[in-house]
């Protein structure tokens, strides 16, 4: 078995995806917004995009270990 499987659980790792897409669609808005309105983008948002960006990685690497291998046809029996 995977030991990222065995790290997370499914139900958890879904909740953690979900949470992590909705704030990069939160950060993104309040980027958006400033940028709209001519402002400059604070600090904070610099540093939570950042951030944000660099933990993807650790999803990405999560989401990786846990999409199911292809079978090889050449290895099943037929029934």
């Amino acid at each position: 078995m995977n030991e990222l499987n065995e790290l997370t659980s499914r139900r958890a790792r879904r909740i953690a995806y979900a949470a992590y897409a909705l704030l990069g669609v939160a950060l993104g808005s309040v980027q958006v917004g400033y940028a709209a309105a001519e402002l400059g983008q604070p600090v904070w948002l610099t540093v939570a995009l950042a951030v944000y960006a660099y933990v993807g990685g650790s999803f990405g690497v999560v989401a990786a270990g846990n999409v199911p291998r292809p079978v090889d046809a050449d290895s099943v029996e037929e029934a």
